[in-house]
Order: structure tokens, then sequence, then C-alpha cells
């Protein structure tokens, strides 16, 4: 009867690197230990060492995300405080700029255009203006 091959997890075969590593007990022994090949803990301890740089270049690697990560939410928090700031002052004038029709501002410049000065005159009719379009 044929059975099927047993399938290592990757930290069983890290844990069975290191043990080869630290030098006891032989291969042999822990092939045997482990029901594998010695030819399979080679190939797992040469595919080990070639990779052992990647564990210090991926740790930096994800610092450096960290710093870019921070970076960007603090900037985000400071965006999205402007951003709402600007709303709230757009809505206060659109609340102001309906309570003033344009009729009212047209009464005002007709009763008191001999009283009102040239320059509440323009600001006004630039008001008129900025509710028409």
């Amino acid at each position: 009867m044929n059975q099927s091959p047993i399938t290592f997890s990757t930290e069983l075969k890290t844990k069975i690197v290191l043990e080869v590593l630290h030098g006891k007990p032989s291969v042999i022994d822990i092939a045997t230990k482990y029901r594998t090949t010695v030819e399979n803990i080679l190939m797992w301890k040469q595919q080990f060492l070639a990779n052992a740089t990647q564990i210090f270049e991926t740790q930096r690697s994800m610092q450096a995300l960290e710093r870019r990560i921070k970076k960007y939410v603090k900037e985000n928090k400071k965006l999205t405080f402007m951003a709402e700031k600007v709303t709230t002052e757009r809505d206060l004038v659109c609340r102001t700029l309906q309570s003033l029709s344009i009729a009212h501002n047209r009464r005002l410049m007709n009763s008191r255009s001999h009283t009102l000065e040239i320059r509440k005159q323009r600001e006004v009719i630039a008001l008129d203006y900025l509710l028409i379009s």
C-alpha cells in the first residue's frame, strides 16, 4: 500500500534545521527522529542558510514601513483637521448668505443709499452676485 508523503510545516522544518545547526544529535539521528531523509534535512539547511540574511532585511524594511505609516497617519490627521475647519467655515458662510435675501439687500440699498457708504454698497452688490451665481 502506497503511503502519501509527510508534509512538514515551515515551523517544524526550522526546528529541525536548528537542531542540525546545533550539532547534537547527528543528522542521521535527527532524520530518524522526524521520519524524513537526510537529503531533505540537508536541503532545508541549505535553504535556511541561503535565506538567513532576509530575516534582518525584512526587519529593517518593516521598521522603515512603520516609520512611513506613522508619518502618513500624522499627515492624515492634520489634513482631516484642516478639511473639517474649511467645511465648517463654508457651512457658516452658506448659512449667512442664505439668511441675507436679495430683496433685503436691495431695500437696504434703496432706502439708505444716501447714507450708506459706497464700500458697503459694493459689499451688498457683491453678495447679490454671489447669490445669483
